[in-house]
């Protein structure tokens, strides 16, 4: 079932479970997404992953929940619909209402910050909402947040902050003399971690240690194709070593060899492959390295890895993504190789809290 299907069924769930507690009678019509409450109106759940579906009905009010996780031109879009959507006829004093509720994910780049905050118009305010302010959160939930992230994403998550994503550098937390390490292979090292970035005419390759659940950078190379890359990655095996190989999700398309998928090949040579169905995105890529090097965790051989070194420490941003090259390898080949590994074992995604009131936050 698709992601947002289930987001929706388990909003029905909570639902239910709050029209229970008031008292309230209701009739769930889980095919449509909808709750016909007795005696007050229907509830009418949509999704954001489609927004030419949201027609055909009407309502008098609206609750538009974490619109700023989707990039502005889209967000625009679902407000656009949404907004036309709320026309039914209403007995309520201030008329057709639709209040918006989000964590600001898009930071000065998103559409809430640009719509309520640059250009606010006559009838809209704006609340912000610190975490701190909610009573039902678990203890340890701000101080996790706090450890994760790094701090701009914390003044985002815990303050309700606008803040920059875009700003200066993409790894702006990175600092050549604080991260290095002279760490390197040694014998008595059984577990290999080896990040890939797949391109046409050359292949980024880092091989990564893991230290009390940090991550260590200690060697680097590039290789034409998939076959070269197992080839190089032989000089690292050993009697007793476990190497596992983390791939860009391209590989299941083959898409630097014609003979077969990279990841069939790099399976076929004896290495273990964890590689999700799609990549992620690059937001959550670079969210998971600035989380590490925020709070000192993730070291780089700079000695040994000077084309990560200097692509971590030079990539920007160009319209507010970071940069991208046509030729290979490029500095953004080298950090996504490192992004692929970091965000498999240390993903961030989004802060979720389930409160004692049933509701996921």
């Amino acid at each position: 079932m698709p992601t947002y299907d289930l987001l929706r069924l388990r909003a029905l769930t909570g639902f239910e479970e709050e029209l229970e507690e008031l008292g309230l009678g209701y009739k769930t019509n889980r095919a449509e997404y909808t709750i016909a409450i007795h005696g007050y109106g229907m509830v009418i759940l949509r999704s954001y992953d489609r927004p030419e579906r949201i027609v055909a009905y009407e309502v008098a009010h609206s609750i538009v929940d974490e619109l700023d996780t989707l990039p502005k031109d889209k967000a625009a879009l679902v407000w656009r619909k949404i907004t036309e959507r709320n026309r039914q006829k209403t007995t309520y004093a201030a008329g057709n209402t639709i209040g918006c509720v989000t964590t600001p994910d898009q930071g000065y780049s998103g559409f809430v910050y640009q719509k309520w905050v640059k250009s606010l118009q006559d009838g809209y305010s704006v609340i912000k909402s610190p975490t701190a302010s909610n009573p039902f959160l678990p203890e340890g939930y701000i101080q996790q947040i706090l450890d994760n992230y790094d701090p701009v994403l914390a003044d985002l998550f815990l303050k309700g902050e606008f803040v920059s994503l875009s700003a200066n550098k993409v790894y702006h937390f990175f600092k050549r003399e604080k991260h290095h390490t002279n760490r390197e292979l040694t014998d008595q090292d059984q577990m290999v971690h080896v990040g890939i970035d797949f391109n046409i005419g050359g292949c980024c390759v880092l091989i990564c240690l893991i230290e009390n659940n940090n991550p260590i950078v200690v060697d680097e190379f590039v290789c034409v194709d998939t076959r070269d890359f197992c080839l190089r990655l032989s000089k690292y095996e050993q009697k007793g070593r476990k190497i596992t190989c983390y791939p860009d999700a391209s590989g299941k398309s083959g898409t630097t060899n014609a003979t077969g998928s990279d990841i069939d090949i790099i399976r076929s040579n004896g290495y273990a492959v964890d590689c999700p169905n799609a990549n992620p995105l690059i937001r959550d890529r670079v969210n998971a390295v600035n989380g590490l090097l925020s709070h000192d965790r993730l070291l780089i051989n700079t000695d040994k890895c000077p084309n990560l070194t200097d692509a971590i420490e030079s990539q920007g941003y160009v319209k507010g993504a970071p940069e991208k090259f046509s030729e290979h390898p490029a500095i953004d080949d080298w950090v996504d190789a490192v992004g692929y590994f970091l965000h498999r074992k240390w993903s961030l995604g989004r802060p979720v809290v389930v409160t004692d009131i049933g509701m996921a936050r």
